[in-house]
């Protein structure tokens, strides 16, 4: 699902606000999880999962291609534990998929 799926979602959920404002709201929360993010703070959703930044420290690597050595850099990246709620959810919806196969046979 991409950004503008979700907008169209919530623009027909809440019909009663503008397009723009919809937009704009979409755009703040993710400016917020975007700053917090950087400044190396955990964003937290009850029941939906946590977001956190994780360092990858400098290694060596490989160029796929040639097979020579290369140095890869220390990186930031965003990290996502999933809640107990969502994966609840997940593993339901699983289960439903394997009993339908099952009984299919």
């Amino acid at each position: 699902m991409k950004k503008s799926d979700i907008l169209k979602l919530l623009e027909k959920k809440f019909e009663y606000l503008p397009k723009s404002e919809v937009e704009r709201t979409v755009e703040k929360i993710l400016h917020f999880f975007t700053l917090k993010l950087s400044q190396g703070k955990r964003i937290e959703l009850r029941d939906f999962g946590t977001f956190t930044t994780k360092i990858r420290e400098a290694r060596k690597g490989r160029n796929p291609s040639t097979g020579a050595e290369i140095d890869i850099k220390k990186k930031a990246f965003v990290h996502y534990n999933p809640g107990k709620n969502l994966k609840k959810k997940l593993n339901e919806r699983e289960n439903k998929k394997d009993s339908k196969f099952s009984s299919s046979m």
